[in-house]
């Protein structure tokens, strides 16, 4: 997807909503993800400040939870390809430095820091783990970690199944999106073969599926586009524009839906 598309996206649609987190998915999976950091030990107080880098920063949700979680002090800074969402961050978080640009550019920015934490989260479907790794590797203290937060082509298998249905076809007129077209990872194993073939210690690892409940139309837009889970292809597909007579043929014969998200978190340090 081209990155003009995407910034319009979080820039127009996600930013203001974002921090809503319906169905807390966001937020569940970061709280996970900081659990890991604190078991490897990397928060105490007894360590000088950590340097973070948070490439995909958005609105600062992962930085903010981790200085309230940590009795390390942090040193904040983040790459975002949404100016919208940038400047929520720095509300939170007066003393960020950041950089404007897509993650994919990663290499252009911070080029004489090196950092305790390189954050990634829920940034693999716009930027290929197999790009990032290497660069990510680059950027890293030698024994700094990386937190990797990302879904897979493995999740919302019902929605999946709910797209294809002809009903879409008929009010929308358009092909049902291929989810497994997105460029995230497939599974928990490919996320870890990438990281060790780029010199990476797995820490620990782990696959999470919450469960997501969409009981009308409404709410599946609030979590798939206002919420940014699935924008381009509530987009692709027109519903984000759905007339009334035709949420409320969707509320008859496709919700209530119950799904799973699949969720690969991954903590992982660069080896000497």
């Amino acid at each position: 997807m081209e990155s003009a598309v995407i910034q319009r996206q979080y820039d127009d649609v996600i930013a203001a909503q974002y921090d809503h987190d319906p169905q807390n998915t966001t937020s569940n999976s970061l709280n996970r993800a900081l659990n890991h950091l604190e078991a490897a030990g990397l928060l105490s107080g007894l360590l000088p400040a950590m340097k973070v880098l948070d490439i995909g920063m958005g609105t600062g949700m992962f930085l903010a939870k981790l200085r309230a979680r940590s009795a390390r002090l942090i040193e904040p800074c983040g790459i975002d390809i949404s100016r919208q969402m940038a400047a929520i961050a720095h509300q939170k978080l007066p003393d960020l430095i950041s950089a404007i640009d897509d993650g994919v550019n990663l290499d252009q920015h911070f080029c004489e820091e090196r950092f305790d934490l390189v954050a990634t989260h829920f940034v693999t479907g716009f930027v290929p783990i197999e790009h990032i790794a290497p660069r990510i590797f680059a950027k890293l203290d030698t024994g700094g970690v990386w937190s990797f937060v990302g879904g897979t082509t493995a999740g919302y298998r019902e929605l999946q199944r709910r797209a294809a249905h002809p009903l879409i076809k008929l009010l929308f007129g358009s092909k049902p999106p291929n989810l497994q077209g997105m460029i995230c990872p497939n599974s928990e194993r490919e996320v870890v073969d990438v990281l060790e073939k780029n010199g990476f210690e797995i820490l620990t690892s782990e696959t999470y599926e919450p469960e997501l409940q969409f009981p009308d139309f409404r709410t599946f837009i609030d979590f798939a586009y206002h919420g940014g889970w699935l924008t381009p292809f509530v987009e692709e597909i027109g519903l984000h524009k759905a007339k009334k007579w035709q949420q409320a043929i969707l509320n008859a014969l496709v919700f209530p839906v119950v799904d799973h998200h699949n969720i690969v978190l991954t903590l992982a340090r660069r080896s000497a």
